[in-house]
């Protein structure tokens, strides 16, 4: 008589089959529709932003953005959609009192609360030093990806990172792979034992893994810079999105956005064939929070894009102001503006979710006392970065007026964070201007030197900023005070930098002068740029004196914007941008409140 088997030995071994048998063969893959929400940079923007923009011929000002409103928005497209990917692209903190106050605590607070479903690390994650980074990936409750990144001998962020994460729509797998920026130690104080690996080769080798598991539908969740991001789409086979942010980069349809008074950098989404000949399709969601990019994907059975739906948003409220002045509630003019923003189809009002606008209140009232007191001076103007009256030869004029022993100061692009719109300025506006806490610098360089370090800076923007198509004529590459130059960016790195004249001090009488390579002059900067960030490694090296005054950039910016009174656009050129010409620049104006433009 044969042994009897048990019942539950039967179970044990009819499960083994089938776990044997899904080892060999899994079911075939399903066509999928996923919509892609996202939003990069929002840079401790929890609150709306106030954004210059042109509505019905008119230029005005109104609020975009916020938390609570990207909360409603977010909802709404999950009510919308079945298949919802929410992601940030990096940069989440450093730029508004609510990091220099709460230390991203706040933030990631309420990044939870959007219900992301991955992350990549920014630069700015590392601007306070990997400790703190790792406190805030601790409180994350979401996954946080980058590839390129190896923490392994990072206490602070061991175990933390991972190169990616897989979501799971009905039976079909998501890859979202992470990518962070590699020139993060050249422009972040300090981000302790992590190393940084190329973006390429680390992506390929997410995706081969990836793909070991079966999974053939890859999002590529960047910060790298739009440029970047086209680059790695031709460069590695099997992407089919890069989600991005670094560069703060707008994109979409320039009949709408023109409506808005706004210029697009390409298209959203940008196509690009990968190596494999495949469709790639490359999102950014501008900055601040003030968009929501939303992209809705077709996939076929074998994982290939076949086609999209691009809906991004820049998401409004209905407060608008002209010339400093509200525009009243329920009036005509502001319901022609609010038809206005909805004409251009890329803009919507939309309300903030009432529980997190709640949540915020108490953290809000924080900071109300310090950013709302008046520092005693007014912009006649709009200070825009990036266009003839950027605030960057303002703060570069302050740099000098606070350390008058100086000749000369500069000041890279990305250490201004924040416009300053037309009216009273505040003291919460210059800490959004300048908010790193940076002291100021003096080092004792050769004129030699000193045009090295321009040539640093040059060479340093133009290969993270690289400008978008031929035309140079905006590319910003360094602020100045107390000198002017031309650049070329054409020109072979090293030689881009010519005609610089510098301002006579003393026996001279303020006059100018051309740079004398064996002269010694004393030059003022922040703390980072002095230490050798943003590529300066001449300003790093340098064997001149070298002094930390201690002072604050910020109050230096508080005190030269006071001392103005009536802050007005820029009068002459300094850093000249002339592709093909080493002509002289316009003279340089002996008084500081005369103040000039730079690229």
């Amino acid at each position: 008589m044969p042994p009897t088997v048990k019942p539950f030995r039967l179970l044990q071994c009819a499960a083994l089959l089938l776990l044997l048998c899904a080892g060999c063969a899994r079911p075939p893959h399903q066509p999928l529709t996923l919509t892609i929400a996202h939003v990069n940079d929002t840079h401790s923007n929890l609150e709306p932003v106030d954004t210059g923009l042109t509505l019905a011929g008119e230029k005005v000002k109104a609020q975009l953005g916020g938390f609570a409103r990207l909360k409603t928005a977010l909802d709404a497209v999950r009510a919308r959609d079945p298949n919802v990917l929410a992601l940030h692209a990096g940069d989440a903190v450093q730029g508004t009192l609510f990091f220099n106050v709460f230390q991203g605590r706040v933030d990631f607070a309420f990044l939870n609360q959007l219900g992301l479903d991955a992350m990549t690390l920014g630069n700015h994650e590392f601007d306070k030093g990997p400790a703190l980074t790792g406190s805030l990936v601790a409180r994350a409750r979401f996954p946080v990806v980058s590839a390129n990144l190896d923490v392994s001998v990072e206490p602070a962020l061991d175990g933390r990172i991972r190169p990616s994460v897989v979501r799971l729509y009905g039976g079909e797998r998501v890859g979202v792979i992470g990518a962070t920026t590699p020139s993060t130690p050249k422009i972040t104080s300090d981000v302790g034992g992590v190393v940084f690996h190329p973006v390429a080769p680390a992506v390929a080798a997410a995706i081969a893994e990836l793909s070991g598991q079966d999974v053939d539908k890859i999002v590529v969740l960047s910060h790298l810079g739009y440029e970047s991001d086209i680059a790695l789409a031709k460069a590695v086979p099997g992407i089919d999105v890069i989600v991005g942010g670094h560069s703060h980069t707008l994109l979409g349809d320039p009949a709408r956005l023109g409506k808005l008074g706004l210029t697009p950098a390409g298209p959203y989404p940008t196509e690009v064939r990968g190596p494999d000949g495949g469709r790639v399709l490359v999102v950014q969601a501008w900055r601040w929070g003030v968009e929501l990019g939303v992209l809705k994907v077709s996939f076929d059975a074998a994982g290939e894009v076949v086609g999209f739906d691009a809906r991004p948003m820049l998401l409004a409220g209905d407060d608008f102001s002209r010339d400093g002045k509200a525009v009243a509630k329920g009036s005509p003019e502001q319901a022609r503006l609010t038809a206005a923003l909805a004409d251009s189809g890329v803009a919507q009002v939309v309300a903030e979710d009432p529980a997190l606008a709640k949540r915020l209140e108490p953290f809000a009232r924080q900071l109300d006392p310090f950013r709302n007191a008046r520092i005693g001076a007014r912009a006649a103007v709009d200070l825009v970065r990036g266009t003839s009256t950027d605030p960057g030869p303002i703060v570069a004029d302050a740099y000098l007026a606070k350390v008058p022993d100086a000749q000369v100061a500069l000041l890279m692009p990305g250490g201004l964070r924040q416009d300053i719109f037309q009216g009273e300025i505040t003291q919460g506006m210059v800490m959004g201007v300048l908010p790193f806490g940076n002291t100021l610098v003096t080092v004792d360089l050769t004129g030699a030197e000193f045009k090295q370090a321009l040539e640093d800076a040059a060479e340093f923007r133009l290969k993270t900023h690289p400008p978008a198509g031929a035309d140079m004529r905006n590319v910003r590459l360094f602020h100045a005070s107390g000198f002017t130059c031309v650049v070329d960016p054409a020109r072979p790195s090293g030689l881009r930098v010519s005609g610089i004249r510098v301002r006579q001090s003393g026996e001279h009488g303020g006059g100018v002068a051309e740079l004398d390579p064996e002269a010694t002059y004393r030059l003022v900067t922040n703390s980072f740029v002095a230490g050798g960030g943003d590529g300066l490694t001449t300003l790093k090296n340098a064997a001149g004196e070298r002094l930390d005054t201690g002072y604050l950039e910020s109050d230096a910016l508080a005190e030269h914007l006071k001392a103005l009174g009536v802050v007005t656009a820029p009068e002459e050129r300094r850093v000249a941008i002339e592709a093909g010409s080493a002509a002289p620049v316009s003279r340089l104006r002996s008084g500081r409140a005369r103040l000039g433009e730079a690229a």
